[in-house]
């Protein structure tokens, strides 16, 4: 009977211990020392390429023809408010639907779009760096402080369609990680191969330098990986999640008579 109540009491004081570990033990954090390292590796390489702009986009003038400027004007339409627009249509009918992966990567997709753009919009807002043709294709260095917030040909630097993006690309691709590895080689590379087109098309069009479209895809990036390492690492019961993600806000049924829908705040 002594021991049983010695081995009892060990268990219970382990027991203990376990759960003072559990409870102090730091959470996960959003930033790490890894974002910026990355950061500043991509400012470096967007500093540097900018040496090249206007060659570049000098090389990209050379080669416009009708055909050409038609697939451009359609690949740019694909901007943050239509990749919005979309994950969020994607999500309503994957939540009627009752399919939850599909829910949650476009909820986060959509999400990641906003915040790609918001944080580059807090960039180019004061930087006011003019777009290539408002400089007539000759000096990248052109900047206008701070006008960058009300007048649209000093929005050049980072560029959101880009951002949008690439946000996109690697919410689907980190959330096609999460599930399967081998679904990851495959959604990545179509992902981000998609992603590089509007970004191209607006080089192409005269609007953004190289350096812009460089920088937006580490922005977008950035955002992406961050949304989803806050919604299913750091915070993966927070309340946009519970609210727009959760079980019991959202029911259908369907049946040989009708259709039933009901959403619950």
């Amino acid at each position: 009977m002594n021991r049983s109540l010695h081995r009892a009491a060990l268990l219970l004081i382990a027991s203990s211990t376990l759960a003072a570990q559990t409870s102090t033990a730091p959470k996960p954090s959003l930033f790490t020392a890894s974002d910026a390292i990355w950061s500043a590796v991509f400012l470096g390489g967007s500093v540097a390429l900018s040496t090249a702009d206007v060659r570049i986009t000098r090389w990209m003038l050379a080669r416009h023809n009708d055909s050409r400027d038609a697939v451009a004007r359609n690949i740019s339409r694909a901007q943050e408010g239509t990749l919005t627009v979309g994950n969020l249509a994607l999500f309503g009918v994957a939540r009627l639907a009752k399919w939850p992966n599909v829910a949650d990567i476009t909820f986060h997709a959509a999400e990641a779009v906003v915040v790609g753009s918001v944080a580059s919009q807090v960039i180019r807002g004061p930087l006011g760096r003019a777009r290539p043709y408002e400089s007539k294709y000759t000096d990248q260095y052109d900047f206008h402080w701070f006008q960058g917030f009300t007048n649209f040909k000093y929005r050049a630097f980072p560029s959101i369609h880009t951002a949008s993006a690439f946000g996109v690309a690697t919410v689907y691709t980190l959330e096609a990680q999460r599930r399967s590895h081998k679904a990851a080689w495959i959604v990545g590379p179509i992902a981000y191969g998609l992603a590089a087109a509007p970004g191209i098309s607006r080089l192409y069009q005269g609007q953004h330098w190289a350096s812009d479209i460089l920088s937006g895809a580490f922005m977008g990036t950035l955002a992406g990986a961050k949304i989803v390492r806050y919604n299913h690492v750091v915070n993966r019961h927070n309340r946009v999640n519970r609210f727009f993600l959760g079980d019991a806000n959202i029911q259908t049924g369907f049946s040989a008579t009708g259709a039933s829908f009901s959403f619950t705040f």
